[in-house]
């Protein structure tokens, strides 16, 4: 415990505790409690300190218990997530391979597929300076001061002109630089189908 000069300074200073206890996300309850334990310290009694570090224990135990929960839970999550794309992936290559129609229907469910806009695959580390003075786009981050506009530090970085590029590959594949492409990209849909057959 503190020395008694120093905690009597410390208890003498109400309107600290009335900060701590009067927190915008507390309720009435939490505040009742943190009121309880502070009279508690005041009391200076032994067993009751014990049982306000009881108090702290708990709360480490619980987000010990609930971090490891919600780890799990992440898992799970991305477990699922993958799962679901992976599913998805197999049916869009089925339809990209001429497999199945853009509108596949089953006895309960029925999906759309449609095209949507290429995705940009521009390995920009390939291009040619003439290809990168063309399609690329400068991108310039400059730190000064305020007060004289001294510059502290200046950085370019040049990056590729996805969508003139995309336009270009889309039209004039021929004027693009020789290591971009065009990925195909479908999107998914997918429901109940509107009039579900009965019998078999």
């Amino acid at each position: 415990m503190a020395d008694p000069k120093s905690y009597r300074e410390i208890l003498e200073d109400q309107k600290m505790i009335q900060e701590l206890i009067d927190l915008p996300n507390t309720d009435e309850e939490e505040r009742e409690e943190l009121a309880n334990l502070w009279q508690d310290l005041k009391s200076r009694e032994a067993y009751k300190f014990d049982a306000i570090i009881s108090v702290i224990r708990e709360c480490d135990n619980c987000i010990e218990q609930f971090t490891s929960e919600l780890d799990e839970l992440k898992e799970s999550v991305f477990y699922w997530k993958n799962k679901r794309q992976n599913v998805i992936n197999i049916i869009k290559a089925a339809y990209q391979n001429q497999l199945i129609s853009s509108k596949p229907t089953g006895i309960k469910y029925q999906a759309t597929i449609r095209n949507v806009l290429p995705k940009v695959q521009e390995n920009f580390s390939d291009w040619s300076d003439n290809e990168k003075q063309k399609f690329g786009i400068k991108k310039t981050l400059t730190v000064e001061t305020i007060r004289d506009g001294e510059v502290i530090k200046k950085r370019e970085d040049v990056y590729a002109d996805k969508e003139e590029l995309r336009q270009t590959l889309m039209e004039n594949p021929g004027q693009a630089p020789e290591a971009a492409r065009l990925v195909r990209r479908v999107s998914l849909s997918y429901g109940f189908r509107k009039r579900l057959k009965r019998g078999v």
